[in-house]
């Protein structure tokens, strides 16, 4: 997976993900969107040949790559926990 970024501002990012579908894209869009310092996040997969899975994130306060961060870390904190209960 390779991750690079398409434009970015105070408060917005726009990432390119390589890779990635709608099993890592919604999950991060969720956590994204619940932190309450995010203004919006979406994600835009295109053709599946031509383009790249995008991922965007506005925020309200803090910075967008903060706010990817936490929601990464929880998608992985869920995943642990699975884990753990079925271990």
């Amino acid at each position: 997976m390779e991750v690079s970024v398409v434009n970015q501002s105070k408060n917005e990012l726009e990432i390119e993900i390589r890779g990635a579908n709608e099993t890592l894209l919604g999950p991060l869009m969720n956590h994204t969107l619940a932190n309450s310092d995010v203004d919006y996040a979406s994600y835009y997969m295109g053709h599946i040949v031509l383009d790249h899975p995008r991922f965007y994130v506005r925020t309200k306060k803090g910075t967008p790559k903060k706010a990817i961060k936490k929601a990464v870390e929880k998608i992985i904190a869920d995943i642990r926990v699975i884990s753990d209960e079925i271990a």
